[in-house]
């Protein structure tokens, strides 16, 4: 018996402890156990930890008879920090920052808004703001609390109470904003402490209430009675950890407590409301190529008055993919399908320049004279209501339906399919061919195209072989342990067929022979090759209102679900080339890889859109991919586009000390505008004092000005698969020189394999230095040996150091877990 009410205490521990996943009532009823039993079984649990749960620290104590919040005067708010199995004790007001904000709903048409109590004054400084004087003398802009040491107190039952300075019931302390209980209200911590591991944990843990007649907290459970737009979820798929405002805000629901209605910038005189902000932020670089037709330089002074202006900064995938961060399919969003239904100025007009003088601005400046029946009404003046009236769903100018993009909508139509591919040797090794066995289907209801009986339509789909064909790759005859596709920039690159071409053998089966190069001295086709399918369906332009096609007609590149199949062309069995990076981790930033560009448009995207695999890039972008690009070093060699070093150098290029470009012919050292080490910012400075600094020629695609890692750390796997960047397998040496008349690949001078690699982010002459020469490796050269010389010579001895385990490991250098 005595068991049994052991176990059935446990069980009831256990059960309100678990509470801290749910919601929870007012704060008068206190269940059956003492609230520091219920505290003590909370943390216990792996899932109520604050470092990934942003509720528990208050539900658990709502449920435990604590109530989260009490407000009779200035709020009051209890909560507990769960860290690694139990309460953390000694956090001190230096660790946290609290907001208080109220949900008011919309009238008219008008969006809900959170609306903060806290506010500040914002004196802008006389010389600071576009053309150096400020657009505002002063703005109102909402704040955490301000704070003291007497404030926070530590309760031996397990939770911290800290009590506002603030007092919301007191219009005169909120800048008038008028506390109203029954109102959703929200209170979020900015909370910084350290782990068991040493680890410091920024999070914001925050909480959704009402007050009841007795002021205490009775917490919202109805998701309809919140605003949620975005889960941080969706921001850190390509942000890693979104954080901002020196790291310690990282949650979009405390991000809202501040960027809310009344937020503004007195310097430039932008609002700072998080919905107009961010899509602003995202769409700097559309807004600005747009600027003479009634577009901006998106600029916010913040911090030390320090300018940004966002005018370089594109979105990665389509703009109009807004389904990648607001969607109510998320249960963390309720609020997610709201940009389908409730258009406003506040959102809408982020993307779409509305300028005076711009399309939307002459559209529209019609409707509001109509609708104000003012004759000296702007476009500008339309209240939200008009929008969501006339942008209603179902209309043919729903916001759904326009952002409806056919570009990628339509990808679900187009899928490649290889059954076989079948190497055809002859022993003279002349008139070889691969037999490919493909089609094309529609994946919604199986169906298969007829690629012969619209070439226009079906016409860019290509098949390729991509293969290895190096001599340096032999070994006796036979082909090494890795494979490394070389043969495209090596006399390869006709080994390709158009996929119209094709024989049909039946259901629109196709079968189609690839040709394989002759072996030559230079060049002998070995090892495992690869099949790969690229192109983009050219259909007919619709328009997005009326789905009907556009006049005159005109064609757009429509996505294709593309594939690939390997083949044996020598060896004993088939040794794949190794997968280091996916298609699908590049598309959570990318959305469909290649289709757009920085600025929105399909036309400046890479190769019209067309390839959209990496299976297909690195057909090109092989070892010797070498561009008449010249380095920005100050050196001759040109930059190659090896696609390691390429897609490194692009992204890391805020850690180069010279950018990494496309299309510059100009011989000297150029800084980097976007340099943000310490050799970067040196470079920068004394290339500022040269007698004539150096400036990149306007038609050179420099990467350094127009591409950021979004990424706040450096998470190599968010790339990478398997692990695969501790290990460069890599044989050759990526081209970077080829001296005049030499056109045997064998003889352009090269970056050894793991040199080639570290090199693209560590550019600088300190760097190249140590890999070259201080560490005396024989095998690491730049430059100075030709690819055969190369593989002459000793591997690199890199992974003495940076091989995995190693004290120097390429993990542990990159500060990866």
């Amino acid at each position: 018996m005595k068991s049994s009410l052991i176990r059935w205490s446990a069980a009831c521990v256990m059960l309100a402890a678990m509470a801290g996943c749910g919601g929870g009532g007012g704060g008068a009823a206190a269940p059956a156990l003492p609230a520091n039993q219920v505290i003590a079984s909370a943390s216990a649990l792996a899932s109520n930890d604050t470092a990934i749960n942003s509720s528990a620290s208050f539900t658990v104590l709502q449920n435990a008879g604590v109530p989260a919040v009490t407000i009779n005067s200035p709020p009051v708010v209890n909560f507990t920090v769960f860290s690694d199995g139990a309460v953390k004790t000694g956090l001190t007001i230096a660790d946290m920052s609290f907001a208080i904000a109220k949900l008011v709903p919309g009238a008219n048409g008008e969006l809900d808004q959170w609306v903060s109590y806290i506010s500040r004054t914002e004196t802008a400084k006389a010389d600071v703001g576009p053309g150096g004087t400020p657009v505002l003398a002063t703005a109102v802009q909402a704040t955490t609390d301000a704070k003291q040491a007497s404030q926070l107190v530590y309760n031996p039952d397990g939770y911290y109470t800290y009590t506002f300075k603030t007092d919301v019931k007191d219009p005169a302390k909120t800048n008038g904003v008028v506390f109203e209980p029954n109102r959703t209200h929200r209170i979020a911590i900015q909370l910084s402490y350290k782990n068991a591991a040493g680890e410091t944990v920024r999070v914001n843990p925050y909480i959704d209430f009402t007050i009841d007649a007795n002021g205490k907290s009775v917490l919202v459970t109805d998701p309809s009675k919140t605003r949620k737009m975005t889960d941080v979820s969706s921001c850190n798929g390509c942000h890693e950890k979104l954080a901002l405002h020196g790291g310690g805000r990282v949650d979009t629901q405390y991000c809202v407590m501040c960027h809310n209605p009344g937020t503004i910038d007195a310097n430039s005189g932008n609002v700072l409301t998080l919905s107009t902000m961010v899509h602003k932020i995202h769409a700097g670089r559309l807004l600005y190529s747009k600027i003479a037709e009634g577009g901006e330089d998106y600029t916010i002074w913040g911090y030390n008055n320090t300018k940004h202006s966002y005018a370089e900064v594109g979105f990665p995938q389509d703009l109009r993919n807004c389904s990648v961060c607001h969607t109510g399919a998320n249960p963390n969003t309720p609020q997610g399908d709201n940009w389908k239904t409730e258009a406003s100025k506040g959102a809408c007009l982020t993307c779409h320049a509305n300028k005076v003088g711009s399309a939307w601005e002459v559209s529209h400046k019609p409707f509001a004279v109509s609708f104000l029946k003012n004759s000296a009404a702007q476009a500008t003046d339309l209240k939200d209501g008009f929008c969501a009236g006339c942008h209603a769903p179902g209309t043919n100018i729903s916001p759904e339906r326009v952002h409806w993009n056919q570009n990628e909508e339509n990808a679900a139509k187009y899928k490649m399919n290889i059954e076989s591919a079948v190497f055809n040797d002859t022993a003279d090794k002349t008139a070889r061919t691969v037999t490919v066995t493909y089609s094309l289907t529609n994946p919604l209801d199986g169906t298969a195209y007829d690629l012969a009986s619209n070439a226009p339509k079906f016409g860019s789909l290509r098949l390729i072989l991509a293969y290895q064909n190096m001599t340096g790759q032999l070994t006796n005859g036979q082909p090494g342990p890795v494979t490394e596709f070389s043969a495209y920039n090596n006399g390869g690159r006709t080994a390709s067929a158009g996929a119209s071409t094709g024989t049909n053998i039946g259901n629109n089966r196709y079968t189609v022979n690839i040709s394989v190069p002759n072996d030559s001295s230079t060049a002998i086709a070995s090892g495992t090759a690869r099949v790969v399918s690229y192109g983009q369906i050219k259909e007919n332009k619709l328009d997005v209102q009326t789905r009907l096609e556009v006049s005159p007609v005109t064609t757009v590149n429509v996505v294709v679900q593309h594939t690939y199949k390997d083949v044996l062309i020598s060896g004993s069995a088939l040794n794949p080339r190794r997968a280091i990076v996916s298609n699908e981790k590049c598309n959570v930033c990318h959305g469909a890889l290649g289709t757009t560009s920085g600025s929105n448009t399909l036309a400046n995207a890479f190769h019209g859109g067309a390839r959209n695999t990496v299976e297909s890039c690195v057909v090109c972008h092989d070892a010797n991919r070498v561009s008449s690009t010249v380095m920005t070093d100050g050196s001759s060699f040109n930059e190659s586009y090896h696609f390691k070093r390429m897609i490194h150098g692009i992204h890391g290029n805020s850690r180069r000390a010279s950018p990494f470009t496309y299309d510059n012919q100009e011989i000297g050292i150029f800084c980097n505008p976007a340099g943000t080490t310490q050799i970067a910012k040196d470079l920068c400075a004394a290339n500022a004092a040269l007698p004539v600094p150096l400036v990149l020629a306007p038609d050179v695609e420099n990467y350094a000005a127009e591409v950021a890692y979004p990424g706040v750390g450096l998470n190599c796997n968010a790339c990478h698969v398997n692990d695969s960047y501790k290990q460069d397998l890599g044989t050759l040496g990526s081209v970077i020189k080829k001296d005049v008349g030499v056109t045997d690949p064998n003889g352009w001078k090269v970056i050894s394999p793991k040199v080639a690699s570290c090199t693209a982010c560590h550019d600088s002459a300190k760097a190249i230095e140590h890999v070259t020469l201080n560490i005396g490796d024989p095998g690491a050269v730049f430059g100075t040996r030709t690819q055969a010389e190369l593989l002459g010579l000793p591997a690199e001895t890199c992974n003495d150091c940076h091989a995995p385990g190693a004290r120097q490991a390429v993990d542990l250098v990159h500060g990866q877990k």
